[in-house]
């Protein structure tokens, strides 16, 4: 969702002289206009829907499909204002939910694998275990300089850290090594030459990466599934919410293990998905059908 870095300096300032909640608005207008006239967009949202929301009628989908594209306006309005915002600022637009599951996680060791997936601003995610103090590294697709430029931003107001995917296994292992948090989304795979397995995904199929489950197995390290959302009670506009800890127990069968924990984590990031039909910001048409073999 970070777009380049004259865009985001464009925006904070913009944001630093205008109110928020013009801007919120516009956004989701804008959002709703998007939807009616970005035909490819519009068909691969209602195909997800499709799949995540089957039981709603066609027009429940439509509607959760049109929502979708204004929810993901709206919330880069709050992430182009994050390099602005002084810490309790933020703190009061998350709130969380099993931060306990975390904590326990964390005190076996070995670090800890948190996989997320693309729903929410996930990268408010990130920054909220960043200023509460987890030592976190976000692992992100290959950087080009003025993408980096624009992460920069948001680095300093946070102080998360970021791995390139060219740094692969051999920076995420040492992260772990080191006891720190790798965060990962786990929801599609990204890149040429990247490992994915097809699992049930709602009512439908989709490939899932691997890595998170291979660095578990790899390291000895528990993997936290969690997810971010806008909040439908009262209180903090977005909730963090966390669940137990996966811990791997291998059986010496590194293929069926790595298989059989990913299909763990894809259940609980497709359940964290099929909650929140409207807030899944993948915008790729990567339905498997039930009969093509897994990219595996």
């Amino acid at each position: 969702m970070i777009p380049s870095a004259p865009v985001v300096r464009l925006a904070v300032r913009l944001l630093g002289v205008v109110p928020a909640a013009p801007v919120h608005w516009l956004a989701r207008l804008v959002g709703a206009l998007a939807f009616g006239l970005a035909r490819g967009r519009r068909a691969v949202l209602l195909e997800n829907q499709r799949h995540i929301a089957p039981d709603a009628s066609p027009a429940a989908q439509r509607r959760q499909a049109r929502r979708t594209m204004c929810n993901l306006l709206d919330a880069a309005v709050d992430l182009f204002h994050l390099p602005t915002m002084r810490p309790a600022e933020i703190e009061q637009l998350i709130g969380i939910e099993g931060r306990e599951h975390l904590d326990a996680a964390l005190a076996l060791g070995k670090g800890v694998v948190v996989a997320t997936a693309h729903l929410g601003p996930y990268e408010f995610g990130g920054a909220w275990l960043a200023l509460a103090g987890y030592p976190v590294h976000a692992m992100v697709e290959d950087i080009d300089p003025e993408t980096n430029a624009a992460m920069a931003l948001y680095r300093k107001a946070t102080g998360m850290k970021l791995i390139s995917r060219r740094g692969g296994l051999r920076a995420a292992i040492r992260v772990l090594r080191d006891r720190e948090i790798l965060l990962l989304v786990a929801d599609r795979v990204v890149g040429r030459g990247s490992e994915g397995l097809a699992v049930p995904f709602g009512d439908g199929v989709r490939a899932v990466p691997t890595g998170p489950a291979a660095l578990a197995l790899a390291t000895g390290a528990p993997i936290v599934t969690g997810h971010i959302a806008r909040n439908r009670r009262r209180g903090p506009r977005y909730l963090v919410r966390l669940e137990a800890p996966i811990s791997a127990t291998p059986t010496g069968d590194t293929s069926r293990d790595r298989d059989a924990l990913t299909g763990q984590v894809a259940q609980r990031l497709a359940a964290a998905v099929q909650a929140h039909p409207d807030q899944w910001f993948v915008f790729q048409p990567e339905w498997i059908r039930r009969d093509t073999p897994s990219r595996d």
